[in-house]
């Protein structure tokens, strides 16, 4: 098969007007084409092979960030991420991490954030514009999410402060020498912090997530303190941006529809519906990187062993191969039975994301509580903006008018 070939190169998307048009063009060339830097999966059954893969590696990029940035806390931690290991580290871990991180942990946490929603929703009645992300969704994940690690409340916005700044760090390619100077120098703050929590937490364990990854063990292996200040800090950060991104993405989606705002109010459209096309129509992460240890073929191409493989995951997720009307915010496909398999944007196979049920039990307690607090929200005035990294896409503010509070 012949193999299609692009100039495009990954960070190109950060430039892009609307990086869903340039992903479509992109994919209309084929599923699995060849860019400047690296291959391109486009297509959603091709990406699902690669991440499922036996031989899809990410170790390579801890192993990249070991030999770029200097000794100390950034390095330690983005060479120790768990999403950046290979086997036999990667499973182990996330065997230890599976015990502590369990199900149940997370759901009984849903008290908790459907009232805390409902709090934090609670004092804008009667503002005429506010900015959601502001007010709301950046702190609700925030809140969220010291709760579970057991962060205590007064110091979230340092930690967040702390993470966003680290985070630079995703974007090795891109960043100048002053804004990696920043991101380390973040990581040796938050590093600080998180290493003062460990030790607070196995002088006084509690009923939190750092408490259970102190403890938990396998064949008498535990967590090294490497990896608990790695899993400590991805876990906080992951845990904060991405719900707020994809929360506020999705939400400024719904709420430019008012004939679905009031289907969602009505109970004729799930909450848990309109989250999952949250996640398909506008998610923050828009492509994973892989290679393989050995040549693999997916969707026809031949792609050898040691090469960088973009898994598009925005792409995948708007593939008309498996989602009718792949452009159109439709919640009720979700509703259908059968229902299309689940949005790409939590990955697939061993690197599936930890917290993807958090996320969602986040977004769908936060969703609920908007609209039923406020079942006449809309949009404000003026047009959205988005920052766009190439790998993440956020909104930088979400203009809502709430309008009256509802009395139920």
């Amino acid at each position: 098969m012949s193999t299609c070939s692009t100039d495009f190169k990954l960070g190109d998307l950060a430039d892009a007007a609307d990086p869903y048009a340039t992903l479509a063009t992109l994919r209309a060339q084929g599923s699995v084409i060849r860019s400047a830097s690296s291959w391109l999966v486009l297509g959603h059954k091709e990406a699902s092979e690669v991440l499922s893969s036996p031989n899809a590696r990410s170790g390579f990029i801890g192993e990249l960030y070991k030999s770029v940035l200097p000794p100390g806390a950034a390095r330690e931690e983005m060479s120790h991420r768990i999403n950046f290991m290979d086997a036999p580290a990667h499973p182990r871990i996330r065997k230890l991490i599976v015990k502590a991180f369990t199900p149940r942990r997370v759901e009984t946490l849903r008290p908790y954030v459907a009232d805390l929603s409902r709090k934090l929703l609670a004092p804008l009645d009667g503002d005429g514009e506010v900015d959601l992300i502001l007010r709301f969704t950046h702190q609700v994940p925030s809140l969220v999410i010291s709760e579970l690690l057991g962060v205590p409340v007064e110091d979230r916005e340092q930690l967040t402060e702390y993470a966003d700044r680290v985070a630079g760090l995703l974007g090795l390619g891109s960043l100048t020498p002053e804004a990696m100077q920043e991101a380390v120098a973040a990581a040796e703050d938050m590093h600080g912090y998180l290493r003062k929590l460990l030790d607070e937490r196995r002088r006084k364990p509690g009923d939190d997530l750092i408490s259970g990854l102190l403890t938990v063990e396998d064949e008498d292996r535990k967590l090294s303190e490497s990896e608990l200040m790695s899993l400590a800090a991805t876990l906080y950060s992951a845990g904060h941006r991405t719900t707020r991104d994809l929360f506020s993405n999705g939400l400024s989606v719904l709420l430019a529809n008012r004939p679905l705002v009031l289907e969602v109010a009505n109970k004729k459209v799930s909450v848990e519906a309109a989250v999952e096309e949250f996640l398909r129509y506008e998610t923050p992460t828009h492509y994973v990187v892989r290679m393989f240890c050995e040549p693999t073929e997916i969707g026809g191409v031949l792609i050898n062993a040691n090469e960088p493989v973009a898994v598009m995951i925005a792409s995948a997720n708007r593939d008309a191969a498996v989602y009718a009307s792949p452009d159109t915010f439709d919640p009720y496909r979700w509703m259908a039975d059968p229902a299309p398999p689940q949005p790409m944007s939590f990955a697939l196979g061993p690197h599936f994301c930890l917290g993807a049920n958090l996320a969602r039990l986040e977004a769908q307690e936060m969703l609920r509580a908007l609209i039923e607090s406020y079942p006449t929200a809309e949009l404000g005035a003026g047009p959205l903006k988005f920052w766009h990294t190439g790998l993440f896409r956020g909104l930088h503010a979400l203009p809502v008018r709430l309008g009256p509070r509802s009395l139920r």
